[in-house]
């Protein structure tokens, strides 16, 4: 009887650990995380509605697709994702990638080229802008230094148009004997003014 109750102890926890490590894989495949994935550069996929292609067809997937893996299975070697408005399909694991492929990277790059090339147009609008504006700069500042030179010139015209007639001026006969003229007059009239002054404080003395 001891016998037979160590066997059905034995059966009771001997069960629950050959079910636990049968269903390990399926509960380690179950609970793998999802993450990113890519489809890789192929022109299109089959998508099948399980893991093999014996299951019916459930659509197709552009190569360089973004999708999200979600588990694999090893016996097929198929892999489930999610694409586009949460819809799932197996497809083969090796069309599954999890960098960008070429198609991805190509699309990538030519946005950075077109966004770079835009900038780089840009930059030669506003060079030309500012070369523009500095040409500009450089004809008014000649304008200036042109007029600045002409009103030097027309400075010195006149200042020597100027000496010119105050010599002429003191040259001319005319002007010197009305000025000797006009001093002999002052002379005359301010000599008489002081003459009898002198007379009247000689008499009182």
């Amino acid at each position: 009887m001891f016998r037979l109750f160590r066997s059905s102890v034995s059966r009771i926890f001997f069960l629950p650990l050959v079910l636990m490590t049968l269903s390990w894989p399926l509960l380690a495949q179950q609970s793998a995380a999802e993450k990113p994935a890519f489809i890789s550069d192929a022109l299109f996929v089959y998508l099948h509605s399980g893991p093999g292609n014996q299951y019916r067809i459930v659509g197709t997937i552009n190569a360089g697709q973004e999708v999200t893996f979600l588990s694999e299975d090893s016996d097929s070697g198929y892999a489930q994702i999610r694409y586009e408005d949460n819809k799932t399909g197996w497809l083969p694991k090796e069309y599954v990638s999890y960098t960008p492929g070429l198609v991805t990277q190509l699309e990538t790059l030519t946005n950075q080229f077109n966004s770079q090339r835009d900038e780089l147009q840009q930059l030669g609008q506003q060079r030309d802008d500012l070369s523009s504006k500095l040409n500009t700069a450089i004809v008014e500042r000649e304008n200036a230094q042109e007029q600045l030179a002409q009103a030097n010139r027309s400075y010195e015209q006149l200042k020597a148009q100027l000496e010119a007639t105050q010599t002429s001026i003191w040259q001319n006969p005319m002007v010197i004997g009305s000025a000797i003229l006009l001093i002999g007059l002052i002379f005359g009239l301010v000599l008489p003014a002081l003459w009898p002054k002198r007379r009247e404080s000689e008499r009182w003395m």
